[in-house]
């Protein structure tokens, strides 16, 4: 009896191990057969990537932003182009009006020859092969999130005699914590802008935040690139909204006098040779100007003393009271009691245009 359940037991664990090997058998020849399906298609991938010629020129147009200011934007565009020495880069920065009277709009330009090729720019990535659909998925990565600075980066390049622009957003998360992992495609945006601008200068993260130096009116360059640029000729890479064509022709006018310190009056009899008063930075950016009346004693050497403010803004007061304590008049107003009138004049509008 045993016997035979023995030789029935044996002949079921042969057949279930007979079809539990045809079964791992089957699931390896489709696990080849699904192999061989991705290899063909990183083939076909591959292929297509080398068949894609690379750019021969770029033009990027970026947007640096802000949560203080203004200005609270910051404008850029580099165009690269092949040169018989290597490539030819030239640079346009842009800056909006932060307040007319201590920083009016500005437009400044760079232009280098850097002796590489466009491939070793672009260190080793092809922009004409990046799929858009990749582009989309970095796009909306962080559509929820506080974006409190970062820049917004528009890459046009030259792709078989055909523009294609490519968008990719910076965010500040990517710029300032480690821990961000940032999709590869705008990794590799920061990396070439940081190639840019270890080659062209700084852009605007090295500008102060505030402008405590007097305000620099100078003309923007006339030059091919700024008048495309001031004529709206690359408006879509910027987006309409930014109005970087009417920056560009904001920095080209006649800019305001800068802010200026007059003596008005002083009597009876007028100080030799006064020293006038300097206009302090931190009045001129709270836009702070007027009149300030003082009174005081000439001594019997012709000097002053018991010197007071009547009236005027209390941020040039100190001012005021250094450059007059100094004053000298001749004998004839020895020991008299003079008054005079000091304007701190800004000479341009209160605020941004």
């Amino acid at each position: 009896m045993f016997g035979n359940s023995s030789i029935v037991l044996g002949i079921c664990f042969s057949a279930t191990l007979v079809g539990s090997m045809g079964i791992i058998a089957a699931m390896i020849r489709k696990s080849v057969q699904c192999a061989g399906v991705a290899l063909l298609l990183c083939g076909i991938c591959a292929a297509q990537n080398r068949d894609v010629e690379l750019p021969d020129s770029l033009v990027i147009a970026r947007d640096t932003f802000w949560d203080f200011g203004p200005p609270f934007h910051y404008y850029d565009l580099i165009q690269i182009k092949n040169d018989v020495q290597g490539l030819a880069l030239d640079q346009v920065l842009v800056t909006p009006n932060g307040g007319s009277c201590i920083e009016p709009a500005s437009v400044e330009e760079r232009a280098i020859i850097l002796h590489k090729t466009i491939a070793d720019l672009l260190q080793g990535r092809n922009p004409c092969a990046i799929p858009e659909k990749e582009l989309h998925r970095e796009l909306k990565r962080c559509k929820k999130c506080l974006v409190f600075s970062g820049v917004n980066v528009m890459m046009q390049v030259s792709c078989g005699g055909a523009d294609r622009k490519l968008r990719m957003d910076i965010l500040d998360r990517d710029i300032y914590d480690r821990r961000t992992q940032t999709p590869s495609n705008t990794s590799w945006t920061m990396s070439l802008l940081s190639q840019l601008n270890d080659v062209l200068g700084p852009g605007s993260e090295e500008k102060p935040i505030f402008n405590l130096g007097p305000a620099e009116h100078n003309k923007a360059p006339d030059t091919a690139l700024v008048r495309a640029i001031g004529d709206g000729r690359f408006g879509e890479l910027f987006g309409s909204q930014a109005g970087v064509s009417r920056i560009v022709r904001e920095a080209g006018q006649a800019q305001p006098p800068p802010p200026s310190v007059a003596i008005e009056s002083v009597m009876p009899i007028a100080p030799i040779s006064p020293k006038i008063p300097v206009y302090p930075p931190i009045a001129q950016l709270a836009k702070v100007g007027g009149l300030v009346n003082v009174t005081f004693d000439i001594t019997n050497e012709g000097r002053v003393q018991n010197l007071v403010v009547v009236d005027g803004p209390k941020m040039v007061e100190r001012t005021v009271r250094d450059s007059v304590s100094t004053w000298t008049f001749p004998q004839s107003a020895w020991g008299s009691k003079t008054q005079a009138a000091i304007r701190f004049s800004l000479n341009c509008m209160a605020g941004p245009s």
